[in-house]
């Protein structure tokens, strides 16, 4: 595994020596977190001390938790309008065919799309800027739409509030990750982004929920005024909860300056030419090629499983929701699992992160194409969400691991940048991705099964292939940034 420089040069220091280090003048540390959360930078590359989260005070702890709940929120306005498509096409007076064009493609292009180049100049600032302010500001700017959906009386009006929220949650989370990156160290942030991938699962999960059980009751503007309004009181909050971190404070290559010089500062900050080198860096372009792909998958189960369970194979709507749930639950366990096993087998051989990754996706191909051939007559219901859960665990192991690499290959000052340009590829993958599924349907002359099958397998093949090409290069990458970090200098 990964041994930490200082643990390399054999310093050991318990919590109580550690002033003896910090030259006189220089006590009160401002390169930690905060005054008396300390966190014993040089034993973070130590498996047998707690990790480096335990040792952090309160408003850490506080911190990460802010971040966590806000992430659900936010992503709780994802997906709100699936369950009440039909009412909203009803009160606009669209056609079957206006409401799948309009509010499934024009409103979802518009929502993906629209928000990822924005969300690249997020990312961009969230490397130049007190993140803080950015993250805050971000948030209001997505949850106020959500809240003035409840005055919608023209179609374009709803365009117009979902663009800005997509610009929102596109922009949230490079935000979030640059946040995390500086407050763990690499043997934790799988573990960490977890916790995240958690948080927006349980998001998307929340946001149908109300929609499914307060839309139908209470018209369907309500459920966005359900979910946004605690998510405004927890933003308005979170400004005296969340710390700024200090940028690099996590690096190994930085442990030796921190520890020795009171006042080192890591100056570095985005520039054209680094926003460039995130391409030089080969794990960032087989992340980036993969997102298209990648998502081709979901795009089957996200957009159109549901219904084709409904039309293809008999099922009622209920039974059919049932089974998409049943997946969305497992998914909220692969993506912690994911995370946990993920950090375990980094924190043993670093490439193994991505033979977990690479194999889990390619062993996931297996239960989706089972529920996309089901035979007539359908197994028992119960079988089929128990696949379908098996399916969602398998499926989501991968996503919190993809976003501990990115961290741990790229700069601080480059992190936000690099994740903008993930989730634009996420996004390009998730907006594009139906329409890409209508072409392989046009190839198998309009056979969906054919098609499904086809994506599926073709999407999640290159997807998982491309992960273990990624192992190849990721531990060199990693080397390659710690040995940089280490000559970088802080202010005489």
């Amino acid at each position: 595994g990964m041994k930490n420089g200082a643990q390399k040069r054999g310093i050991r220091r318990e919590e109580g020596e550690i002033d003896q280090m910090v030259p006189e003048g220089g006590g009160e540390q401002k390169h930690l977190l905060s005054g008396e959360d300390e966190i014993e930078l040089e034993c973070v590359g130590d498996p047998d001390t707690e990790p480096a989260y335990k040792k952090t005070g309160w408003r850490q702890r506080g911190t990460v938790i802010t971040l966590c709940a806000l992430t659900m929120f936010l992503f709780a306005d994802q997906n709100i309008m699936a369950p009440n498509l039909t009412a909203i096409a009803h009160e606009f007076g669209f056609s079957d065919r206006e409401r799948d064009a309009k509010l499934g493609g024009e409103i979802s292009f518009a929502f993906f799309v629209m928000g990822g180049p924005v969300a690249l100049l997020v990312g961009w600032l969230t490397d130049l800027v007190e993140r803080k302010v950015l993250f805050v500001a971000l948030l209001f700017l997505g949850l106020c739409p959500a809240l003035a959906t409840i005055l919608v009386t023209e179609f374009w009006h709803l365009l117009v509030l979902r663009a800005v929220t997509g610009v929102s949650i596109g922009g949230a989370m490079p935000l979030v990750f640059s946040f995390l990156g500086d407050m763990f160290p690499a043997r934790e942030r799988a573990k960490t982004s977890a916790l995240v991938s958690l948080s927006i699962g349980l998001g998307i999960t929340l946001g149908q929920l109300v929609a499914g059980f307060a839309g139908p009751v209470y018209g369907w503007r309500m459920p966005f005024v359900i979910v946004s309004l605690p998510a405004v009181c927890l933003t308005a909050a979170s400004w005296w909860i969340i710390v700024e971190p200090e940028r690099g404070l996590s690096e190994e290559g930085l442990q030796q300056q921190f520890e020795e010089k009171a006042e080192f500062r890591y100056k570095e900050r985005i520039t054209p030419g680094k926003a460039c080198g995130i391409f030089a860096v080969a794990s960032n372009n087989l992340i980036f090629f993969q997102g298209i792909p990648g998502c081709l998958p979901w795009a089957v189960i996200m957009v159109f499983l549901n219904d084709y369970l409904t039309q293809d194979k008999g099922m009622s709507v209920q039974a059919s929701t049932v089974v998409l749930t049943a997946l969305n639950v497992g998914g909220c366990f692969g993506a912690y699992f994911g995370g946990v096993w993920g950090q375990m087998c980094y924190n043993w051989r670093r490439h193994s992160i991505t033979l977990l990754m690479g194999a889990t996706t390619l062993v996931g191909i297996a239960p989706v194409v089972w529920l996309v051939t089901l035979s007539d007559p359908l197994p028992p219901h119960w079988v089929i969400c128990a696949v379908a859960f098996l399916g969602g665990w398998i499926g989501y192991i991968t996503g919190p691991n993809v976003r501990a690499i990115l961290l741990n290959v790229n700069a601080p000052e480059t992190r936000g940048t690099a994740f903008a340009i993930y989730n634009l590829m996420d996004h390009l993958g998730t907006g594009l991705g139906p329409g890409i599924l209508v072409l392989f349907m046009q190839g198998t002359g309009d056979d969906r099964t054919a098609a499904f099958v086809s994506a599926v397998v073709a999407g999640w093949v290159v997807c998982g292939a491309t992960w273990l090409f990624t192992g190849l290069v990721m531990v060199r990458d990693e080397d390659r940034l710690q040995k940089r970090l280490e000559s970088s200098e802080g202010p005489e």
